[in-house]
């Protein structure tokens, strides 16, 4: 599994590595940490270090150690007491640190906005999962405040949006379809049983019917849970009162969503409307693709 972290300056993105960090031991992933910087052209960066020259790389170093401390002993998997990495261009306008440990762990530095950054990093690294921090109404990510809702709704990989530091008491899976990929069902296996969470399997009613191959896919998902001691709560809600139901989260809950071309959600949330949705609701947001 591949994890890329952005961040930026602010309070969430601190949450954000944190959150990765309780994910990794977990499931110990390659995470690369990402952050972005505007271009520099009235430099002379041979006369001072990278990191003066460089400030957000003084920053991930900081969040590096974060996320290392927030492992515990499992940090020396990514990372030895004796690793001193440097800096590197890897690509036009791409820097990276990497540390030599067992798992891979890699700090990359790119000269351009956020959410272009942010998807073209992804697309690189083949990522599985992108994690990110958006506060509620002060996400700032370098003037892009809808950076993440951009992130969201573009990238070709999972997305986890996190919007408090506070544990997520209740994570809400809502299937509209029947194409829901066994891989999403582990993230969400994952997530439930790192914060110790109810869950909750939410149907959606078609014409105020459920079709049939979606109630076999959520007994199927029970089951799934159910194998693994995780009980679950079964809801149905009808799909004219769906745009109702996804913005009525609160802010201990996360909404797990799939947005894939099937998804009753796709047609809902169409081009321009998730990153509305990612600003506006309260919940954490796990986009599954």
């Amino acid at each position: 599994m591949k994890v890329l972290v952005p961040v930026d300056e602010n309070l969430y993105s601190m949450y954000a590595i944190r959150h990765a960090a309780r994910l990794a031991v977990n499931t110990l992933p390659e995470v690369v940490l990402l952050a972005m910087e505007k271009s520099k052209t009235d430099l002379d960066s041979n006369s001072i270090s990278f990191e003066l020259s460089h400030p957000k790389m003084r920053m991930l170093h900081n969040y590096c150690k974060d996320f290392l401390n927030q492992l515990g002993p499992d940090s020396e998997l990514y990372c030895s007491a004796e690793d001193k990495p440097e800096v590197r261009a890897i690509g036009k306008d791409l820097y990276e640190e990497k540390m030599s440990g067992m798992k891979k762990l890699r700090l990359h530095l790119r000269n351009e906005t956020p959410a272009k950054a942010i998807l073209k990093e992804a697309k690189r690294i083949n990522s599985d999962l992108i994690v990110l921090g958006c506060g509620y109404g002060v996400c700032d990510w370098m003037g892009d405040s809808q950076a993440p809702g951009k992130v969201a709704e573009n990238a070709d990989c999972s997305v986890l949006i996190l919007k408090k530091e506070q544990d997520i008491s209740k994570v809400v899976c809502c299937l509209d379809h029947a194409h829901a990929t066994q891989e999403s069902f582990e993230m969400i296996n994952q997530l439930v049983t790192l914060y110790n969470a109810e869950l909750e399997i939410v149907g959606v009613l078609k014409h105020g019917q459920l079709q049939e191959e979606v109630e076999q896919q959520m007994s199927e998902v029970l089951d799934y849970y159910m194998k693994r001691g995780i009980q679950a709560l079964v809801k149905v809600v009808d799909e004219d009162s769906l745009e109702a139901f996804i913005s009525s989260g609160s802010e201990n809950e996360l909404l797990a969503v799939w947005l894939s071309p099937m998804s009753l959600l796709k047609k809902l949330l169409s081009r321009g409307k998730v990153t509305t949705f990612v600003e506006k609701t309260l919940s954490s947001l796990l986009i599954l693709r």
